[in-house]
Parts: structure tokens; sequence; C-alpha cells
């Protein structure tokens, strides 16, 4: 039951990636539009550090990386655990990889709490 519960998490995160992404192109790529100013003053450096500021990239950016994060590596669980590994293996690959995925979460939500605190 865990198990298909999980999968259908992995699944479940795949239309909440794509609007996630596609709200990050639309605020980041897509300034001009979006914004009304030129496509000079939207590729100002400083231009981009204020729109990496606002409150929506910033959550955007964390749920983003919570399940680009998610489904990557619950993939990459599964394709390690079809390898033919004993049960000591299969609970070592589980734990390194959500160890791992804290990790690169942490990291990144860092960066990101820096770049909209500070302007990077």
């Amino acid at each position: 039951m865990r198990e298909t519960r999980l999968w259908s998490l992995h699944i479940l995160v795949i239309p909440i990636i794509a609007v996630l992404l596609g709200m990050h192109l639309a605020l980041m790529h897509y300034a001009p539009v979006f914004y009304g100013m030129s496509v000079d003053k939207a590729r100002e450096f400083s231009t981009m550090i204020e729109r990496g500021k606002s409150v929506a990239q910033f959550v955007i950016y964390i749920l983003l990386l919570i399940a680009g994060l998610y489904h990557g590596l619950y993939g990459l669980r599964g394709i390690l655990r079809e390898l033919p590994l004993t049960p000591t293996l299969v609970k070592v690959v589980d734990i390194g990889i959500l160890l791992f995925g804290l990790f690169i979460f942490a990291l990144g939500t860092y960066v990101t709490w820096w770049t909209f605190n500070f302007g990077g």
C-alpha cells in the first residue's frame, strides 16, 4: 500500500512540475509580455534580480524544487531497486537517496533564500 501511494505521488507531481515550470518561464523569461517593459530593460541584471526577489518567484522555486527532487529521486530509486540487491542494500539505497534529497533540498532552499533576501 505504501509503495502505491509513493508511486501515485510520483505520477501526480508530473502536472505540478509542468505548471510550475510554465509559471517560472512566464515570470522570468517572458517579462516584456507580462510586465510591459522593453526587451533590453528585461535583460538587465538588476531587473532579473528584482524579479528574483518576488515572493511569487520564491514560492515557485521552492515548490518546483520539491516536486522535481521527489519525481527524479523516486524514479532513480525505482531503477536502482530493480537491480538484484540484498535487503540490506535496498535499505542503504533508500536511506542514501533520502539523505541526498534532503541535502539537495537544503542547498537549493538556502540558495533561493539567499537570493531572495540579498539579491545574489
